[in-house]
C-alpha cells in the first residue's frame, strides 16, 4: 500500500491519511505517489485528474524545506499539499486625455481551453513553480512562453514578496497556496506576444478599468489578490480610502501552516 487512513484523538480528530513508512527516499514515495494518482485518474475518482498536466510539484512542508514527494500537479489539491506560484505584474504609463501620465497594467486573458478558470482575466506573467525550478527561474520561463518577453527584458523584473492564502474549489478541495509576486515597468511602446496559447488576448488598461474588471469577478481569484498587493504597495490603496484597509492587508499574507488548515476543517465539520 502506498497511503493509510490513521487517526488519532488527540492530535487528528478526524483521522489524517500517511504514507507507507517503507517508503524511506522522495524518489520511491513519488513514483508510488504517481502511480496512485495514475490509477485515481484511469478510474475517473478524481474530477481534476481529467486534466492531466505531465507536470510534478514538490512536496514539503515549506517552500524551503526537504523535498517529501514529487505529485503531479492536477492532484496536488487531492492532499491538500501547499502548492507555489509566480506572477509578474507588468506596468506603463500612459498619457491620458488631459495630458497627465496615467499608470495602465497589462493583463491577459486565459484561453477557453484552460483546464481551470478559462476565460478569466489574468497577469500578463503567471505561472506554477514546478518541481526542480527556481522562482525567478520560472518567472522568467513563463514570461517567455506565455508573452513572448525576452529573457532580457523579464530579468529586469522586481521580487515584491509574496502573498498567502486557503484557496477552496468545489472540485480540487481546500489547499494552501502561496504566490510570489514581482513587479516589472515596461516601455510604452512594449506589446506582448501570445506564444504558446494559454493566453487568448493581452490588454493594456488604466487601473480604474481593471478595478472595474476586478469588481466584476472577472479575474481568476488570485490574480485579483495579486493586483490588489500592487495597488496597497504602490500607493493606489490606502488607510485614508479604503475602510478596513489594515484587516484587509492581513488578509493578503494568511498563516497557511498545516495546523491552522486543519483547525479550519475542524471548525467547518463543527468539532471546534
Amino acid at each position: 500500500s502506498v497511503f493509510s487512513v490513521q487517526s488519532d484523538s488527540e492530535r487528528w480528530p478526524l483521522g489524517c491519511v500517511a504514507l507507507d513508512p517503507s517508503l524511506s527516499t522522495p524518489e520511491e514515495r513519488s513514483v508510488r505517489v504517481r502511480e496512485v494518482c495514475e490509477q485515481i485518474r484511469d478510474n475517473d475518482e478524481f474530477a481534476p485528474m481529467k486534466a492531466w498536466r505531465n507536470e510534478a510539484y514538490r512536496a514539503s512542508p515549506s517552500y524551503s524545506g526537504a523535498e517529501l514527494f514529487a505529485i503531479e500537479r492536477s492532484g496536488a489539491g487531492m492532499l491538500g499539499i501547499k502548492q507555489y506560484g509566480a506572477h509578474m505584474t507588468g506596468y506603463t504609463w500612459k498619457t491620458n486625455d488631459s495630458g497627465q501620465r496615467e499608470m495602465h497594467m497589462w493583463v491577459g486573458r486565459r484561453a477557453l481551453t484552460k483546464p481551470t478558470f478559462p476565460g478569466l482575466l489574468d497577469q500578463i506573467v503567471a505561472g506554477g513553480i514546478g518541481n526542480g525550478l527556481g522562482v525567478r527561474e520560472t518567472i522568467v520561463k513563463e514570461a517567455e512562453e506565455e508573452a513572448g518577453m525576452s529573457t532580457d527584458i523579464a530579468e529586469r523584473a522586481v521580487a515584491t514578496g509574496c502573498i498567502s492564502y486557503f484557496f477552496e474549489d468545489p472540485q480540487r478541495g481546500i489547499f494552501p497556496e502561496t504566490e510570489f509576486v514581482f513587479d516589472i515597468e515596461l516601455p510604452s511602446s512594449y506589446e506582448p506576444t501570445i506564444i504558446d496559447g494559454e493566453v487568448s488576448d493581452f490588454y493594456c488598461w488604466p487601473l480604474d478599468e481593471v478595478c472595474r474588471r476586478i469588481c466584476l469577478d472577472e479575474f481568476k481569484p488570485n490574480c485579483a489578490v495579486v493586483i490588489i498587493d500592487f495597488l496597497v504597495r504602490h500607493g493606489f490603496i490606502t488607510a485614508d480610502n479604503f475602510q478596513d484597509f489594515d484587516s484587509m492587508v492581513a488578509r493578503l499574507r494568511r498563516d497557511i501552516t498545516p495546523s491552522v488548515l486543519y483547525q479550519a476543517i475542524l471548525a467547518m465539520n463543527g468539532k471546534q
